[in-house]
């Protein structure tokens, strides 16, 4: 028969190792129902499932049915578009967190995906966020959020990235614009009117359908004034001449 010491020693031995085992619950805020490029907080409390000081990332992968049993098996299923972007290192305690990740309806044109890619994250498919200490081995310790749907965002599609934003606002954002943007004429005065703002900014040169500068000098009219004006000195010096020779 094992005394009380022995089996408070086994205890403490397996009890540590059996929490050890068990992936800790992840917190996701918001969840549910999420819209394209919406920012969500993903936390990990205290555990000693993860690794102390070990990185460990984030995937939105697809979870056909949100069936536990349809749980991604490997990356295949999951976007490696989508990682996090800052690093994220877990605690000494094994609790970390990070409050800006952004879920995508997928595929993403603001990622730069095709619209036939995979996974397909959407209002019909779900989908769930992979978060573990390495993507490429999923005995790694890991845990995936319950499943959420994806609509697409206020503009309607997906988002693009942002070109410092909202642009490549592909979008990220929403879509991203094409073309070439044209300068403004200066900063924007607070409460001034568009038409005040247009009379103040510098006026643009105008060009003329060849493409050459417009005329700019003197007018038409005034150009008659000053040959009518020589001429009628020329008549002038001429009949004053022949006065004289008449004379002599």
């Amino acid at each position: 028969m094992i005394g009380l010491g022995a089996a408070l020693a086994i205890a403490a031995v397996v009890a540590p190792a059996a929490w050890a085992a068990v992936p800790p619950p992840l917190s996701v805020s918001a969840h549910g129902n999420l819209t394209d490029g919406q920012v969500v907080a993903v936390s990990v409390g205290s555990n000693g499932y993860f690794t102390p000081y070990a990185a460990v990332h984030i995937l939105e992968c697809s979870d056909p049915g949100g069936s536990a049993a349809n749980l991604p098996k490997d990356d295949s299923m999951c976007d490696g578009n989508t990682i996090q972007g800052s690093t994220i290192l877990v605690g000494a305690n094994g609790a970390f967190a990070d409050s800006n990740y952004p879920v995508y309806l997928l595929p993403s044109q603001g990622l730069g995906e095709q619209l036939n890619g995979q996974p397909i994250c959407n209002q019909t498919h779900y989908c769930v966020l992979y978060v573990g200490q390495n993507q490429n081995d999923f005995t790694a310790p890991k845990v995936f959020s319950s499943p959420f749907l994806i609509s697409a965002g206020p503009g309607g599609g997906t988002t693009a990235p942002s070109s410092g934003s909202s642009g490549q606002s592909a979008s990220t954002g929403t879509g991203q614009t094409s073309g070439v943007s044209t300068p403004s004429a200066g900063p924007a005065t607070p409460g001034a009117s568009a038409s005040s703002q247009a009379a103040s900014a510098k006026p643009a040169v105008t060009l003329s359908a060849s493409g050459a500068l417009a005329n700019t000098g003197p007018l038409v009219s005034t150009e008659w004034l000053a040959l009518g004006g020589i001429g009628l000195l020329l008549i002038g010096t001429l009949g004053r001449r022949l006065a004289l020779r008449r004379i002599a």
